[in-house]
């Protein structure tokens, strides 16, 4: 998994999703971003599922337009992602606002979920899933 702690590849990753997500809680067409992330070449293309894929930005793209085949949310039902995008988005708010207790000192203050794990930052307990 990429997520946010790690190296290049993972903040390459990081940065590419959050732009993806600004372009489309602004309402940017999601087949604009499929055709400007595919083809993509990088120095380790590889197979995955019969699908030659160049780079992480032309699996992301291909992952993209996967989804909107899936679900028929293409540019004519854009109405349709915008609004499961504003549905996502505040499904994203309310987990943030949990809050996590360190199983050690007791604190919620200060226990942060960073890359899949839950850390304290109080004592610098630790668990991940």
């Amino acid at each position: 998994t990429i997520g946010k702690a790690g190296g290049n590849a993972a903040a390459q990753s990081e940065a590419i999703s959050r732009l993806i997500s600004l372009a489309l809680r602004s309402g940017l067409d999601p087949n604009a971003i499929v055709r400007q992330l595919n083809g993509i070449s990088g120095p380790n293309p590889t197979w995955e599922d019969g699908r030659l894929i160049l780079s992480t930005p032309d699996a992301i793209g291909k992952a993209l337009d996967d989804y909107l085949k899936e679900n028929n949310a293409g540019s004519n039902n854009s109405v349709a992602m915008k609004e499961k995008v504003r549905i996502t988005m505040a499904q994203e708010t309310s987990a943030q606002e949990t809050s996590y207790e360190c199983k050690d000192c007791g604190t919620s203050a200060n226990v942060v979920n960073e890359g899949g794990c839950l850390t304290c930052r109080e004592c610098g307990w630790s668990k991940c899933d």
